[in-house]
């Protein structure tokens, strides 16, 4: 993300409002501030709602202001391969008996956060790829924002993408921003982190990524974590030390989700 594409995004604010998720691509709908009556309009794929009779009221235009405020927090301090995931929910996910569990924990964790003042969570989901892991971290995002009102602040780090981009920003000072951003709000900004694909990343010299994954625990240790692997929790261990995985357990405690092979691949079978 660049200083242009940071300017785009704020002037994009200043104008236009975000009224939800559009029903043909996934992205976002939006309307111009001085006519919030209007259909609203997907600049991805061209779709147009027509339903262009809603009134708003004064709460309607508070909650969407805060809303635009976590969404640009969110898209400007995070690592994300594509703004289409924050589609994801928990009302579209593909229905199968097995993520039945999943999706009852899931909720449960969701709930547990969007509470003052509630115990750390640190959430390790685990399993092979394609059984909706990082969907169902999307969903809490989704679910957290809605029970506060969007009064919670995430960010999202696409790990192996987070581990490529350092050897970017050796020669790229925009790069290197971004991280220094991400980090800096890891640190002591965001009120919960989600890292997305730990253990796939590219292996990198002088063993850079293991190093960046146990700092950010350490940033995280008392804080909302929530973290997606297709490692088993014992080889989490191995690949970045014990003491990582001891503060990773800290708060672990009914935060762990098992994505059992019964699970179909979710990207087949969507």
């Amino acid at each position: 993300m660049d200083n242009l594409g940071d300017a785009i995004k704020l002037m994009f604010a200043k104008h236009f409002v975000d009224v939800g998720a559009c029903p043909q691509c996934g992205a976002r709908l939006y309307v111009p501030k001085p006519k919030p009556d209007i259909g609203g309009a997907c600049p991805t794929c061209g779709y147009i709602d027509s339903n262009n009779n809603v009134k708003r009221t004064d709460e309607d235009w508070t909650l969407e202001a805060r809303k635009n405020d976590q969404i640009n927090y969110f898209t400007s301090n995070s690592i994300l391969p594509s703004l289409n995931i924050m589609s994801n929910e928990f009302r579209n996910m593909k229905r199968t008996p097995n993520l039945n569990g999943v999706l009852e924990t899931a909720i449960g964790i969701a709930n547990r956060m969007a509470k003052p003042n509630h115990r750390v969570i640190h959430s390790l989901f685990s399993g092979a790829s394609g059984r909706g892991k990082t969907h169902t971290a999307i969903s809490i995002i989704n679910e957290v924002w809605r029970l506060t009102n969007y009064q919670y602040k995430f960010i999202f780090i696409d790990y192996p993408l987070f581990v490529s981009m350092q050897q970017q920003a050796i020669n790229d000072k925009e790069a290197q921003k971004l991280l220094d951003r991400v980090m800096n709000q890891v640190r002591k900004g965001a009120d919960c982190v989600v890292i997305d694909d730990l253990g796939t990343e590219p292996q990198m010299a002088n063993d850079w990524n293991s190093s960046k994954f146990n700092e950010i625990m350490r940033y995280r240790e008392d804080k909302d974590i929530i973290i997606t692997t297709n490692l088993a929790p014992e080889n989490i261990a191995d690949k970045y030390n014990e003491q990582t995985m001891s503060r990773l357990r800290k708060f672990a405690k009914g935060n762990f989700i098992n994505f059992k092979e019964n699970i179909p691949d979710y990207r087949r079978a969507m």
